[in-house]
């Protein structure tokens, strides 16, 4: 089971990238010995869930890049934090920025992405986590992804949301 240990919370420049972002340690237990693809079906369920994965370039460079890394086989740490992204651009955030660092211990690895709204990136990282344990080991069963997106994440981002007039002017700032 995938699992958090702690978070911090960068507010600006820092020593994992030059904007604001979260670190999240992540335990993924024993799946360590299982990367995406020794998970049967993990892959088509998530991109129906997520389709706008995609547009994640990755390593490989090119849209659909980090899609081909899942293909071949790649860790829940590097999944998870893919997913916390996308699930803050589906609010409207530009994020992009992550990596995932493997630490001295075994299967415990440092997940660090961008954020613009602190409690939004939080938002994302847990919903993901309890997504991706859901696909793996259903855990919750009748877990809504797209209602607990919804009530959750997304919710947070428009009550962070600067007005239209005041959007206006920090975007043209």
């Amino acid at each position: 089971m995938i699992e958090f240990r702690d978070h911090t919370v960068y507010r600006g420049p820092n020593i994992w990238a030059r904007m604001p972002s979260l670190r999240f340690t992540v335990d993924i237990g024993e799946l360590e010995e299982r990367p995406t693809n020794k998970i049967p079906g993990f892959y088509e369920r998530i991109t129906e869930l997520i389709p706008s994965l995609y547009e994640h370039r990755c390593s490989v460079g090119k849209p659909g890049g980090f899609l081909q890394r899942m293909r071949e086989g790649t860790w829940m740490g590097h999944v998870l934090e893919h997913v916390a992204l996308e699930l803050q651009n589906l609010t409207g955030a530009e994020v992009s920025r992550g990596k995932t660092r493997s630490t001295k211990e075994k299967g415990v690895y440092n997940v660090v992405f961008e954020y613009q709204q602190e409690d939004v990136g939080i938002a994302a990282a847990e919903l993901s986590r309890r997504l991706l344990n859901h696909l793996i080991y259903d855990l919750e069963p009748g877990f809504d992804f797209q209602q607990e997106l919804e009530q959750t994440v997304i919710r947070i981002a428009e009550r962070l949301a600067y007005g239209p007039s005041t959007g206006a002017i920090v975007s043209e700032a």
